[in-house]
């Protein structure tokens, strides 16, 4: 984990509408404060306010500790994976994104229209286990197209999978929405984004 810094006890800035595609703030009520994080992911720093002034600073993933526990925050190159308060005992409670965030947007969506909210986390899941299939071939092809992991092999794996521009790039576009969509919902598994992973 990155070291925290003290904060510089600036107020914590209200959301505006241009700030969703780089700039997050997540929040909750504990032990008799507010704490809120707000997380820059062009700096790929998060910051701890509390009672709407800022205390701490860290690169991510971070863990600021707060009475009785920490805040651990974690991302990704397509958002967040980890947004969590997690107290001395083990138990865990997940920080509510502010209003005018994209994740907030998301998870009025999901409180809405709960059908839609299962099929698109189901066809993020798909897209990306459909890549991650695609991938896997591919990397091992590169890998042991080098010459000297071909000599320790005894030859080069060729993949099956030989796609079409178009629908290679249509299969990129969609992964990475799909990522997008988990990242708006904190969701990360150690095998479903690991056709994503490699980049965070």
């Amino acid at each position: 984990m990155a070291k925290v810094r003290t904060g510089d006890d600036r107020p914590l800035a209200p959301m505006r509408g241009w700030q969703v595609l780089h700039r997050s703030v997540f929040g909750l009520e504990h032990a008799g404060h507010r704490y809120d994080v707000e997380v820059l992911f062009l700096d790929d720093e998060a910051r701890l306010y509390t009672d709407g002034r800022q205390t701490a600073r860290s690169s991510l993933p971070a863990r600021f500790p707060v009475p009785g526990g920490r805040l651990e925050v974690a991302a990704t190159t397509y958002g967040l994976k980890r947004m969590h308060l997690v107290l001395d005992d083990g138990t865990t409670a997940a920080l509510r994104p502010a209003r005018g965030t994209a994740e907030r947007w998301r998870a009025e969506l999901g409180h809405r229209h709960p059908a839609l909210d299962r099929w698109l986390a189901r066809g993020a899941v798909l897209v990306l286990l459909v890549g991650l299939v695609v991938a896997l071939p591919a990397l091992a092809e590169l890998v042991t197209g080098i010459e000297v992991v071909a000599d320790l092999l005894g030859g080069s794996f060729t993949s099956p999978f030989a796609l079409p521009a178009p629908v290679s790039t249509t299969l990129t576009v969609a992964g990475a929405a799909a990522a997008v969509e988990r990242g708006l919902t904190l969701r990360n598994h150690w095998l479903i984004d690991l056709d994503t992973s490699w980049l965070d």
